[in-house]
């Protein structure tokens, strides 16, 4: 094509034709021009085609991610709501008669209060695409807003795990130890001794104990702050399911 160009050009020029020759010349500088024009805009369709899929592979990601995350953070939500639900038994037996509290298996009810844990959910998706720069693929302003929320609670949620180990590690647990039988304790948890203290131990005046009540309470509050932390994330990740719903 650049070959038959020239020839047309030399043959212009051979015949002293000059004004055909620029005005020739003049066309051929826009075939070339516009060629360019068109190959860029191709150019940019075959990126803004590619962006999508990446974006649409991202979003369906972050979508089954968030699915699988939200049924294991619904169970946490579930077994610490059950804790609290035992530790609220545990303040009601607070003060009550001794032939009451014999009703009552407080050890085994101890036990469950102690039972928290860290929840830890599956982020490879999330940090990938804020890593490697994707995040701005995604075209939902409103998904990129809740990924920046669901790191920012996922901070939070971890700050109120720590406040709730520090509160059991230093109150309760410091009181139990002092206090109460630990074997009687835990043999309702992981190390199952299957025998109770062969010392002598009443839980009755433990039950009397004001101190008891103050620990028990500050350990209600902090399961309960967890657990709103922990619904908090539950709403966020609801939205983020909901937003990717809707862009794939």
């Amino acid at each position: 094509m650049i070959k038959l160009f020239r020839n047309i050009r030399k043959n212009l020029l051979n015949e002293g034709k000059t004004t055909r020759y620029f005005k020739y010349a003049i066309g051929e500088i826009i075939l070339v021009v516009i060629g360019i024009l068109i190959a860029l805009q191709i150019n940019n369709w075959n990126n803004e085609a590619a962006n999508k899929r990446d974006e649409q592979n991202i979003v369906k990601n972050l979508n089954l991610e968030f699915k699988k995350n939200r049924k294991n953070l619904q169970e946490s939500i579930k077994h610490h709501k059950q804790i609290l639900s035992c530790a609220t038994d545990v303040m009601n037996l607070i003060g009550e008669p001794k032939e009451v509290l014999n009703k009552h298996n407080l050890d085994s009810l101890l036990e469950r209060t102690l039972d928290y844990r860290s929840y830890k959910p599956s982020q490879a998706v999330v940090l990938d695409v804020i890593s490697s720069g994707k995040l701005n693929l995604i075209s939902s302003d409103s998904l990129r807003l809740l990924i920046f929320d669901w790191s920012s609670n996922l901070e939070k949620n971890e700050e109120n795990y720590l406040t709730l180990d520090e509160s059991n590690q230093d109150l309760v647990l410091t009181y139990l130890i002092k206090n109460a039988s630990m074997k009687n304790i835990d043999n309702y948890g992981i190390l199952q001794w299957n025998k109770k203290t062969k010392l002598y131990h009443d839980n009755y005046n433990m039950s009397q104990d004001i101190e008891f009540e103050n620990v028990m309470d500050n350990h209600s509050w902090s399961i309960l702050n967890y657990i709103m932390a922990l619904e908090n994330l539950e709403n966020t990740m609801t939205r983020i399911i909901e937003e990717t719903n809707k862009n794939f």
